[in-house]
């Protein structure tokens, strides 16, 4: 991969990037970028009947995914699996009978919801994934009729109910989404809701653990009821719709995403608010580092997808929205910026041992590594490779190993926080 041209040091007030200020440049489809991503603009807003129009869709069109299991469930089947002892006890007896009764309701006897594929035992993933399909149900509802003919209703919400969830924890998850299919709901979920991406994680964790813990179906329901009143019911219809939009390959819902209700919308959003060209992202972005806790979307974008402003000609470079330029190594780092300076040494905020989780991006960038003066520089990596239980609440890591269990966001807002610290002796 070719050196990556990004963005110069700060953006400066009057070098702000107005959409009249905006130009395209044609520059090398391999090199990229890792930009922050704001979430200060308000949700698409989609109604009940063009939502139930794209889903209705969207289902027919991949009738295979569709399929019933591949291991059929007749109903003595479905009965010995619904009344068999199950680990934990009585209680998880009941919930699966309920959960029985639940899908001869759907029309649909037998493991509508495709849980015991694994094994006749209902673990925390398959109650979750029942809350789900309990919470986005009623928006589903609408769809049935359209599909009843070719397909089971029950199917479509089987569907539904294992994408979302895959998509969702990996969200949640502690290390970056990886290109594909996956990484493509995150950047549409983030055009769609702007900062209401953040209550619908936060949604989710706490559906996650009320569904943990439930012990019966009217707990599950509950908990489902719970993340729909939460999120609302635009987002609960956001979140199906792209979610089902996402299955498949990222390529296919290139085709389909701009065919999508409100998608006019969210790509003006990505673009006003985060230099971002929609279809562009979606199609090729990277990596994807969510930090839930610190309300944070990072992403590794191709530079096609940024939209870019040149500032003082050429000899500056292309400058990004953001206004940071990144680097495929730290080597690249320097020939571009040059020595920190005398007395100084460069420092990355975020250590350049998590280049391996988050991408060399991310780790070699104008807004990650920093000029210390070198004393200032040898007392903070002393600090990182000390044992300081009050910190890391560990006799026996230091600080370096307990902070590389982190999230990107949280690595740097603690590497901002020693920075300062040491500087003034407090720590």
């Amino acid at each position: 991969m070719p050196v990556l041209v990004l963005a110069a040091l700060v953006l400066l007030g009057g070098c702000a990037t107005g959409a009249s200020s905006m130009r395209e440049v044609a520059l090398g489809e391999h090199e990229r970028v890792f930009a922050a991503l704001p979430t200060s603009f308000g949700p698409v807003r989609v109604g009940e009947a063009e939502f139930l129009d794209a889903v209705a869709h969207l289902v027919l069109e991949m009738p295979l995914r569709l399929a019933p299991s591949h291991v059929p469930l007749l109903p003595g089947r479905r009965l010995a699996l619904a009344s068999g002892p199950l680990v934990g006890g009585t209680w998880q007896s009941e919930l699966a009978r309920s959960y029985g009764r639940f899908c001869e309701r759907r029309g649909t006897p037998g493991d509508c919801l495709t849980l015991f594929e694994d094994g006749p035992h209902l673990r925390d993933d398959d109650k979750r994934r029942i809350a789900l399909a309990l919470a986005v149900g009623p928006a589903l509802e609408g769809v049935d009729a359209e599909v009843r003919a070719m397909l089971s209703p029950a199917r479509v919400t089987a569907m539904v109910s294992i994408t979302l969830t895959a998509y969702m924890a990996l969200l949640v998850a502690p290390e970056p989404v990886s290109k594909g299919a996956a990484a493509a709901f995150a950047v549409l979920m983030w055009g769609y809701l702007g900062m209401e991406l953040w209550e619908l994680i936060e949604g989710w964790m706490v559906l996650s653990e009320d569904s943990a813990r439930a012990t019966s179906f009217t707990e599950l329901r509950e908990a489902g009821e719970r993340f729909g009143q939460r999120i609302g019911p635009n987002s609960v219809r956001i979140l199906v719709m792209v979610g089902t939009a996402a299955l498949g390959e990222t390529a296919a819902l290139m085709s389909k995403a701009p065919k999508l209700p409100g998608f006019a919308q969210a790509a003006g959003s990505g673009a006003q608010h985060g230099g971002v060209r929609m279809l562009a992202a979606v199609a090729e972005t990277e990596k994807v580092v969510i930090s839930a806790a610190e309300g944070s979307i990072r992403v590794v974008l191709p530079l096609n997808a940024v939209a870019m402003a040149a500032r003082n000609g050429g000899r500056d470079g292309w400058v990004l929205p953001n206004g940071h330029r990144a680097f495929k190594s730290f080597d690249d780092f320097k020939d571009f910026m040059g020595p920190a300076g005398e007395g100084k040494q460069w420092h990355h905020i975020v250590e350049q041992r998590n280049v391996g989780r988050f991408g060399s991006e991310a780790i070699h960038n104008t807004e990650n590594v920093v000029r210390l003066e070198e004393g200032l520089h040898m007392d903070v990596s002393a600090l990182y490779s000390s044992k300081r239980p009050r910190i890391t609440g560990s006799d026996t890591l230091t600080v370096r190993q307990w902070l590389s269990t982190q999230s990107y966001e949280a690595q740097r807002q603690f590497g901002l926080r020693a920075i300062d610290y040491v500087r003034r002796g407090i720590w």
